[in-house]
């Protein structure tokens, strides 16, 4: 198999992984009594996971070394599993606004720990989406990588957003 053909077959599974959550997430909202609040949950999952392993590809490719052409070719794809994860947290804050019905309501409990911090962990996110294109990464020279690192922050307030929303603390 040539070297072109196999990277291609690499590539097109990636696409298909990265696809696979919402596939998963339709078609169980497909069965009777699920309604459009049951899929807000697993895109915020789906982008969670993608996020935290686009973030685990760096340290690893440290750990394993960069001799590996796998690795190799999962530093190059990071890129894409992390405009993936953002694409995910589009689609759950979506399902949120479409759910909420109402700016009003929305306002309401934007003061909720767990909700701001969902917001917040979205908007600093949004900053990095944007920046992963190799037209940002000219323009914005040695500030690409800080831009980047707010990855971190993003990573720690969604965390604290899945676990207020997840939990009942009052217990």
């Amino acid at each position: 198999m040539g070297m072109m053909l196999l990277r291609r077959l690499w590539n097109s599974t990636l696409i298909a992984a990265l696809i696979l959550p919402l596939v998963m997430i339709v078609r169980s909202s497909g069965n009777k009594g699920r309604v459009l609040a049951d899929a807000i949950p697993p895109t915020g999952e789906a982008a969670a996971l993608l996020m935290f392993a686009a973030m685990a590809i760096g340290p690893l490719a440290r750990i394993v070394g960069m001799r590996n052409h796998w690795m190799q070719w999962m530093m190059q794809k990071r890129r894409w599993i992390g405009v993936a994860a953002f694409c995910y947290a589009g689609l759950h804050l979506a399902l949120y606004i479409v759910d909420m019905g109402a700016l009003d309501l929305m306002l309401a409990e934007v003061g909720a720990p767990g909700i701001w911090t969902g917001w917040l962990a979205f908007a600093l996110m949004a900053l990095p989406a944007a920046a992963s294109n190799d037209r940002a990464m000219r323009l914005l020279k040695r500030w690409w990588k800080p831009v980047q690192r707010l990855l971190y922050m993003v990573v720690a307030l969604t965390v604290v957003h899945w676990a207020l929303l997840m939990y009942d603390w009052a217990e």
